[in-house]
This record gives C-alpha cells, structure tokens and sequence, in this order.
C-alpha cells in the first residue's frame, strides 16, 4: 500500500517518504509504528490521538502517542488547537506553516507568509526573550460552511 494524501500545504505525502524521514531521524520502522503512520494518512482533515487510538484497537496507546510525537517532532504532523481547545494534528511536509481552521467542519489551509516575524523581532528586542518558535492558528468558516448556514462575515 502506497497511502498518498494531500498535505495541509496542499502536496502530496507518501507513505515512502514520511517512512524515509523517519529512517533519516534514526526512528525504527516497526510494524506497530509503520501501522500508525498508515493511518495518520489516510486522515485529510484534523484528527486527534484518541481518534487513532479508537482506530487501532491492536496497537497500544503510549505507542500511539509515541509515533505522534516523533512525527510531530520531524515536521510530519502539526499539533494544533482545535475551536474546542483540544489539540488535534494535521498531516503536513516540514517547514513552517500556519493554519486556517473552520469552526463548524474542521477543515485546514496552511499558509506560509508568516505574520508574526516582525511582533517575534520587537519581543525579543523589548523582553530579551530567545525565541525559538511560534504557531498560529486562524479560526473561521470556510466558504462550504458559510453557505450552508448563509451567515454574513461581520463588518
């Protein structure tokens, strides 16, 4: 099975290269870790661990979390949050992004202009901070959902 899904950013990901990112990383590829990795794919919208752990009654939690974790951490998955505040990951290629997130469908856009970098340079003049990171997240409705519920954005 070669699973291939859109990513946030709008290209595909493969099976073959997040396992070869991983293999890349010094992660093993065994079968319970290659099973979560086949799933997180096949998700084209928001999901949470609790989702996959559901999904994959044969696999354990901790290595569920686990794999999530190390896919996260090599830029595979974003952790965000959700309209609810709970964290949910998204499917991605590594650099950085941001993400627009309906509230009513849960569907995302990534976007790589980042608005941010200008107020990350004045906090870091103005709080000796070192800062070394930073996600955002945009809340709205995409067009689907605006036109079935017929709501006017606000002025």
């Amino acid at each position: 099975m070669n699973a291939r899904l859109p990513s946030a950013n709008g290209h595909p990901l493969t099976l073959q290269r997040a396992l070869d990112v991983l293999t890349e990383h010094g992660y093993r590829l065994t079968s319970p870790r290659r099973t979560v990795v086949e799933a997180v794919l096949r998700h084209s919208r928001p999901f949470t661990a609790e989702q996959l752990v559901a999904e994959l009654p044969a696999i354990g939690r901790a290595t569920v979390y686990r794999t999530l974790e190390i896919l996260a951490s090599v830029d595979l998955l974003t952790r965000l949050l959700q309209p609810d505040g709970h964290p949910a990951y998204v499917v991605g290629q590594p650099g950085h992004r941001h993400h627009l997130v309906c509230s009513a469908c849960g569907v995302v856009v990534a976007f790589t202009r980042c608005p941010v970098e200008d107020l990350v340079r004045e906090l870091t003049r103005d709080t000796e901070f070192a800062i070394h990171g930073h996600h955002l997240e945009v809340f709205g409705l995409c067009p689907t959902c605006q036109s079935t519920t017929h709501l006017t954005p606000p002025n």
